[in-house]
């Protein structure tokens, strides 16, 4: 339908939080897109072994923990192989600057998983930006670079644009509003894909601007059914989150939702 004999796995969230995760096969090769929190690692473990145990190239958006710990559990465990990391990390000291607010596990994530990149040798490589990465039959582009200095991780967020056999991908992981101007004036013919990950889960990320510079025809929701619906606990949209105006600004551009609830979406 969408990918032209590739596939895209799309996993849900197993815990409380919110978390990213994908995997993309197709040809032989297998490349993951963050990898969401340790509690999805059975589910993500589980694919890959079906798809050989071994990821050709894994890259990572940015050093939250529900976007990483996934990847840091799988190197524990050690039964898949990773071949290469793609990914530009601030300093430890830095991301304890920047968040203080999730009691520590982001930096202990990226602590430990840097350790376990060292131990398993695994090659890490910073993305440079519009520059293509080829992996396979699969060109990544990414269109931004994760550096500079911020007050949280999420603007640190790498945007990838994913070409595969079929309609390309663009991953926004948590990207904010403020990188919108400087993406589509040095990209503008890039920008416009057809499926879009939701930018920070849908929640407050990129403008409605941006989405309709992007124009797409899918959108991919790493959304968990209590943030979809903001509602912590007191009905639908009585959360502080921003998630239903995303949901109405797709709908105007006839957006097809795709989200995981309690197993691996798997789109081909």
């Amino acid at each position: 339908m969408y990918f032209n004999g590739d596939k895209l796995y799309m996993f849900p969230s197993f815990t409380q939080s919110q978390c990213m995760g994908f995997l993309l096969s197709g040809g032989g090769c297998v490349i993951g897109i963050d990898s969401c929190t340790g509690g999805e690692t059975d589910l993500i473990e589980s694919e890959i072994m079906s798809l050989g145990g071994k990821v050709d190239c894994w890259f990572l958006t940015h050093a939250h923990f529900d976007h990483i710990d996934g990847l840091r559990e799988l190197l524990e465990r050690g039964r898949i192989k990773v071949e290469k990391i793609y990914c530009n990390f601030p300093e430890i000291p830095e991301i304890e600057r920047m968040e203080t607010a999730d009691g520590g596990r982001s930096v202990k994530s990226a602590v430990k998983l840097s350790e376990l990149i060292k131990e398993r040798g695994i090659n890490v490589i910073k993305p440079e930006k519009g520059k293509n990465i080829r992996v396979g039959h699969f060109n990544v582009l990414p269109l931004t670079d994760g550096s500079g200095h911020y007050e949280t991780l999420n603007p640190t967020s790498i945007v990838y644009r994913v070409d595969t056999n079929g309609k390309s991908i663009l991953f926004l992981g948590d990207t904010e509003e403020s990188h919108e101007d400087k993406i589509l004036k040095e990209f503008p013919d890039k920008i416009s894909c057809p499926i879009v990950q939701t930018a920070h889960h849908g929640q407050h990320g990129v403008s409605e601007r941006f989405y309709n510079a992007v124009t797409p025809e899918a959108a991919l929701w790493c959304t968990p059914d209590w943030l979809w619906n903001n509602d912590i606990g007191n009905g639908f949209n009585t959360g502080p989150f921003a998630t239903i105006e995303t949901r109405l600004w797709l709908e105007k551009l006839n957006v097809v939702n795709l989200r995981p609830t309690n197993e691996t979406l798997i789109i081909e």
